[in-house]
């Protein structure tokens, strides 16, 4: 065995009377044990919002949506855009506010206008609503005195009112009341969308709001396509008169505040880690006074200080080792628990979701062990610095 690892590990497991070395190593392991555990969980955490609430977006909005203004043609925008190679679906779309007026409230909604047969090609709406049984057609077409509506999950608990009985929706254009009867729910799970959206039939929309055609086309790129680059296609065929958003665009201040508040939690997280490795700083220099006379025999008997300094950086690293193996083992085991048994529930109205979603992501687990890696071997340079300066002379004069 390369005998500056023997010496380590013989140093490492000391003996009785050196009882507190001992101690301080194991208190070393459990500090980086536990910041490397705790940064793997809480980032898999936030990778998982991340993840759920870009999924919940896209599956009520398209990916790419393109705004009309009154004096526009929509019907040549649409000509235009399906000349462009790198689209798959396009669908109009009418978008505004109204009032909504159930049995128990009366609350401002979201109202999406939607041709649902073309709307569930760009979007994954068609995986959120929920028709009622008596429903022959799933559709928003109109099929009885009073068009068909859907709403949101948690806005039809608000207004009180049940599937088959109707609403009263109150229109900025001419604010009189329009009946809707409720054809069925949208459950997209993220209570911000299910407390304010509801859907209605595109022509009745545009009759709704007074408009003369649609105010936005959502559009789908084919698979594999960059959305950027079909952005920037669809920009430079329709003109810079048509405003083009991504779904990124439109969620810009949501989604970058999800990122700095990632780089926040490791930053913090890190600092466990940090402590750690400060420990074992302060273990290796008592280490280092505990063996002052068998550094000055290994000097004496013509031992390399570049040899003294790796047997206080093995050391080092041996801790470090052990302590993100068991950082590493405790995280994924934390993770693996808490998306099988979901076992806390978080208020919905307060973080979008009813549960902690987890997406560990084997790139953030590989930067946090190379991060603690880092951190223990820089908290081995002084001590094994010291040491490998220490002179025998001086280390064995009075023993």
């Amino acid at each position: 065995m390369f005998y500056p690892l023997s010496i380590a590990l013989r140093y490492l497991f000391t003996k009785q009377k050196e009882r507190f070395i001992s101690l301080s190593s194991f208190a070393s392991i459990l500090g980086i044990a536990v910041g490397v555990a705790a940064l793997i969980v809480v980032l898999g955490v936030m990778n998982g919002f991340d993840k759920e609430l870009q999924t919940k977006m896209l599956g009520a909005n398209p990916p790419i949506t393109i705004k009309i203004s009154p004096a526009a043609n929509s019907s040549l925008l649409i000509q235009n855009l399906e000349e462009i190679k790198g689209i798959s679906a396009i669908a109009p779309f009418v978008y505004g506010q109204a009032l909504i007026k159930g049995k128990s409230a009366t609350q401002g909604v979201v109202l999406h206008g939607v041709d649902l047969a073309k709307q569930t090609k760009v979007s994954k709406i068609g995986d959120y609503i929920h028709f009622a049984p008596y429903t022959s057609r799933h559709t928003l077409s109109k099929e009885t005195k009073s068009p068909p509506i859907i709403l949101g999950k948690e806005l039809k608990k608000s207004l009180g009112v049940n599937l088959g009985e109707e609403v009263s929706l109150i229109s900025p254009a001419d604010r009189r009341k329009h009946r809707f009867k409720v054809n069925g729910i949208f459950d997209c799970g993220m209570y911000d969308y299910d407390a304010n959206f509801a859907f209605i039939g595109l022509q009745e929309a545009q009759n709704f709001f007074g408009f003369a055609q649609p105010s936005g086309v959502g559009v789908k790129p084919m698979l594999g396509k960059d959305i950027w680059k079909v952005k920037k296609e669809i920009q430079e065929k329709i003109g810079f008169l048509y405003p083009v958003h991504t779904w990124m665009d439109l969620n810009k201040n949501f989604l970058s505040a999800l990122r700095l508040e990632k780089k926040v939690m490791f930053i913090i997280l890190a600092l466990i880690i940090v402590v750690a490795c400060f420990n074992i700083t302060s273990s290796l220099t008592m280490n280092v006074l505990e063996k002052t006379k068998d550094i000055g025999i290994l000097k004496a008997i013509g031992v390399s200080p570049n040899k003294i300094r790796a047997i206080f950086v093995l050391q080092g690293l041996i801790i470090g080792f052990l302590g993100t193996g068991l950082g590493l083992l405790l995280g994924l085991g934390l993770g693996y628990l808490l998306e099988r048994y979901q076992f806390v529930k978080l208020p919905q109205d307060i973080y979008y979701l009813d549960k902690i979603p987890l997406n560990i992501q084997s790139g953030d687990v590989c930067s946090i062990l190379f991060f603690a890696f880092l951190i223990t071997i820089l908290s081995t340079l002084y001590p094994a610095r010291q040491a490998a300066r220490l002179n025998p002379v001086e280390a064995l004069r009075y023993e």
